[in-house]
């Protein structure tokens, strides 16, 4: 019997409860900047999360029996830091840029926590196509932070 075949998916639910929360959280940010190019950059990172979310839920399916539909706490408290702050930050789309560098480290840091981990073959390469959607991304906001 090859137990390869046998192996279930681990940690995809929390990629993707980290991914939905970023999701609101750009939803949100993007709702209170004003500057074209943040906004934009904003929607690249959420149409991003939606697309790995996607190529992600059949192994959530796999590991939890549903689809992930939920957000992580961690991501949901910095979400509320960042509210406090802005309620007394003139400058909104530098504080949401440092925050939501952030969020895109923990987004990669899930995933490779998840890729330590010996998954089914299939799952391994979606997360190593996730990795890299989620490192450009990073980079992109990493950029934006530089010159703005």
């Amino acid at each position: 019997m090859n137990t390869y075949q046998t192996q279930e998916p681990k940690n995809i639910t929390d990629i993707i409860q980290v991914m939905n929360s970023g999701i609101e959280f750009y939803e949100k940010a993007q709702a209170k900047v004003q500057e074209p190019a943040v906004v934009s950059l904003f929607q690249d990172m959420i149409d991003a999360r939606k697309i790995s979310i996607e190529r992600l839920q059949p192994y959530a399916i796999n590991e939890q029996g549903e689809r992930e539909n939920g957000s992580s706490f961690a991501v949901q408290a910095r979400k509320a830091y960042t509210s406090l702050i802005t309620k007394f930050s003139s400058d909104n789309a530098n504080t949401y840029i440092d925050e939501l560098e952030e969020v895109e480290d923990k987004t990669l840091e899930e995933i490779k926590s998840a890729m330590d981990k010996t998954q089914p073959a299939d799952c391994e390469a979606a997360l190593a196509k996730t990795l890299l959607t989620m490192q450009g991304c990073h980079t992109q906001m990493s950029r934006m932070k530089k010159s703005h």
